[in-house]
């Protein structure tokens, strides 16, 4: 027995929202993961503070990057299943991705620095160009 296939006309909320989770769950592991090959594999035996000085400029940098590249690659993925609504999901990604990122940072930090408004604003131009380029081309 199988189960039915969904409705190809159906819109994807809750995937655009767990897309959205999982991009920025991806951009902090690839922080990490980027943190410990530094550490246990390029600069082995520095001190703390200059282990932490690297994961302060490195996270700045590949978060933003990483962020922003993720929130496209996952909002691709939920544009291509839907058949409506493509920039609103694309821009739902990106938001869940925000306020996940935001979220955390507060959380974290107490505060949200500077750079998370780039960040915030590249991964909405790249939630938006996902749902761009997911349009359907007008048929004649």
């Amino acid at each position: 027995m199988s189960s039915p296939a969904a409705p190809t006309g159906r819109n994807r909320w809750l995937a655009a929202l767990g897309y959205g989770l999982l991009a920025e769950v991806c951009t902090i592991v690839t922080i990490i993961f980027i943190s410990l090959i530094y550490k246990f594999g390029v600069a082995r035996g520095l001190s703390d503070a200059a282990y932490e000085a690297f994961n302060q400029k490195m996270g700045g940098f590949v978060g933003i990057v990483a962020g922003t590249l993720f929130t496209y690659l996952f909002a691709r993925m939920v544009v291509r299943r839907v058949s409506t609504n493509f920039i609103a999901h694309g821009l739902l990604v990106a938001l869940t991705a925000i306020v996940v990122s935001v979220s955390g940072s507060i959380a974290g930090h107490q505060g949200v620095p500077s750079g998370y408004i780039l960040a915030s604003i590249l991964k909405l131009v790249a939630g938006w160009f996902a749902g761009f380029q997911g349009r359907k081309p007008a048929t004649v």
